[in-house]
């Protein structure tokens, strides 16, 4: 048996020692009796509301922050060092080739579950829930294809007789992020989440067939008891219930869901002699110390810096960079919270749909991201707190493509990129025009940005200035988050303001960029297809020789940088308030704290 590590975390390391540069230090004695809260419950404000409290299916990342209290993966980025720690199992994976039959060539992973862990009504928890959630992820029903997207090579699990807890899992290839994309599964219970018993007959090893998957998709004879049971599971799983519902959220994590009052706050209790106390010291990825988390949901910014100046949230992340900047300076704040700045491993950019016609030329595409002037949101908007990127990964990964330049902000040039694409005024009013299957057609685009975000909608007016300059009409469309969210994912927009955060690990393009992820629930919003993408992903994905690899990336960004599916803009630095009421650390693990780790302080006596 050996291990292996799949992740090299050499720049992301250095990312995090330097990531606080700069950070008021926190107090090493402080009266907490200042404090107008003195329980144990950390208040914390999303800025956003989550789509859902189930994992396997939720694509918000405001979801996450809560969902990750209530689920445990096997194994976690450790948020100081972000290498892959010991959470749900033991230790890291025994990781053997695969030498000979039906799975030759790939790679098979053995991990142990905790003897300690068990689930909310008592039983163990054992490989057969490991084995329960791949059935649950691999069930073409259910809304999970930007996970499968990931896992396409597992193809069985094996538990061991002897011992339950210990089990491994069967691929059919060699893949550059095997051990982490196995062991970021969130394991779920069998007995909570399909208590009909509706997916015990049907083996994993056909979930995981395409043969098997297409037969069930399909209308022909056959299969019918089981294609039933199936779409009958992926109901109740999809559903509100398995979501938003107290009882039916179930995880091995140290805290319970207890309330959701949607536009206001997500509760959780801390569970009454939870497992995972007992190695907490051992293992630091099953500490818990606050016995109550309200994830208070506050998109509004302004409304987000009454609520910490007012005390009513402790930890506020995503301030907006100016308001943030003022707060540096404000005494109240300063008295009350500690200020982070730490690295975030998140890229914004303005998403453009591919497939509308008058985005379906690169030359529009290259055209409006000319008239977008990057360098004065960074300094005007930002006010410095971010780095200009020009593709698809973040700056800090060492196979960024430092050699692709800077599209530069230049209306005359894309002026002349919409002539070359046949986009000309010829009506004298301003806007340029093209005739499109008969009909005159202006470029007017809508643009859907988050109405709460004040980058985004001073962003978008800059944008809406400066576009006028080469005869392009933007229409702004101020949405809620969560209904812009819905509209990329069913394509109905042109453009539209966004973020995509990335794991401190190496990057598997296919989620994002690959045609198969141009789906409902798939992460190619933008309707990119190419088929030497597609090519270079798949070959991204099996090379494990490092320099190899990074030449493939270097290709793959090259390509993108020359279809322009996307208007790149920075990666920004975050902005995090903690109440000195907490000792707590910012980390580069999104969302840059873990309200779990937060020690209260003990007020002092009156």
């Amino acid at each position: 048996m050996i291990h292996i590590r799949s992740i090299s975390f050499l720049v992301i390391v250095g990312l995090l020692l330097t990531a606080c540069k700069g950070d008021k230090p926190q107090e090493e004695s402080l009266d907490a009796s200042q404090f107008k809260n003195q329980d144990n419950t950390v208040y914390a404000r999303l800025p956003a509301e989550p789509d859902r409290l189930n994992l396997l299916i939720s694509t918000n990342v405001y979801a996450r922050a809560v969902n990750e209290q209530i689920f445990l993966y096997l194994l976690h980025f450790d948020p100081r060092t972000l290498e892959l720690s010991p959470q749900l199992a033991k230790a890291r994976p025994q990781v053997e080739p695969i030498t000979e039959g039906p799975y030759q060539g790939g790679v098979a992973y053995t991990f142990e579950i905790h003897d300690e862990a068990t689930w909310d009504n008592g039983q163990p928890i054992t490989g057969k829930d490991f084995e329960f959630t791949l059935k649950a992820l691999f069930n073409p029903k259910v809304n999970a294809a930007n996970v499968r997207t990931y896992l396409d090579y597992i193809k069985d699990v094996e538990i061991d007789p002897e011992n339950p807890r210990r089990f491994t899992v069967f691929t059919d290839k060699k893949y550059i992020i095997g051990e982490t994309a196995v062991s970021n599964i969130p394991v779920l219970p069998e007995y909570a989440y399909d208590p009909n018993g509706l997916m015990k007959d049907i083996a994993l090893t056909s979930l995981t067939d395409p043969a098997y998957v297409e037969r069930i998709n399909g209308q022909g004879p056959g299969l019918e008891q089981e294609r039933k049971a199936i779409q009958d599971f992926a109901d109740a799983f999809n559903s509100p219930r398995y979501s938003r519902e107290k009882g039916f959220i179930v995880g091995s994590g140290p805290y319970e869901f207890e309330e959701w009052v949607t536009g206001q706050r997500i509760v959780l209790n801390r569970k009454k002699d939870w497992w995972g106390n007992q190695l907490a010291d051992e293992y630091p990825l099953l500490q818990a110390y606050p016995d109550k988390l309200s994830f208070l949901i506050i998109p509004d910014q302004s409304a987000a810096v009454v609520a910490l100046k007012d005390q009513q949230v402790d930890v506020s992340g995503q301030i907006d960079a100016k308001d943030f900047t003022d707060l540096r300076e404000n005494e109240l704040i300063n008295r009350l919270y500690n200020l982070h700045t730490p690295s975030t491993m998140v890229f914004y950019f303005i998403g453009l749909n591919n497939k509308k016609p008058r985005l379906a030329d690169k030359r529009v595409r290259r055209a409006l991201a000319h008239l977008v002037d990057v360098p004065a949101l960074i300094d005007g908007l930002f006010y410095g707190l971010a780095e200009r990127t020009v593709g698809p990964f973040h700056p800090a990964k060492p196979y960024y493509h430092k050699g692709l330049k800077p599209i530069e902000f230049d209306p005359e040039k894309a002026r002349s990129l919409l002539a070359e694409a046949g986009w000309e005024d010829t009506n004298g009013n301003g806007i340029v025009d093209k005739e499109i299957n008969g009909v005159l057609t202006e470029m007017e685009l809508e643009y859907k940005i988050s109405a709460s975000s004040k980058f985004a909608n001073s962003q978008a007016l800059l944008f809406q200035d400066d576009a006028r300059k080469a005869g392009v009409k933007i229409n702004i469309v101020p949405k809620e988050f969560t209904v812009m969210i819905d509209d990329a994912k069913k394509r109905d927009y042109e453009l539209y303001s966004g973020a995509w955060a990335q794991d401190p690990t190496i990057d598997d393009p296919k989620q994002l960029w690959h045609s198969e992820s141009d789906t409902p629930d798939g992460g190619n919003r933008v309707s990119f297809t190419n088929a030497e993408a597609d090519r270079l992903i798949e070959e991204i994905r099996v090379t494990l020789d490092e320099n190899k690899r990074n030449q493939l990336y270097k290709e793959f960004q090259e390509l993108i940088y020359e279809e322009q599916p996307y208007i790149f803009l920075f990666a920004p630095l975050e902005r995090i308030a903690i109440s000195k009421r907490f000792q707590a650390e910012a980390t580069v693990r999104r969302p840059g704290f873990l309200v779990n780790s937060f020690i209260r302080r003990e007020a002092a006596p009156k």
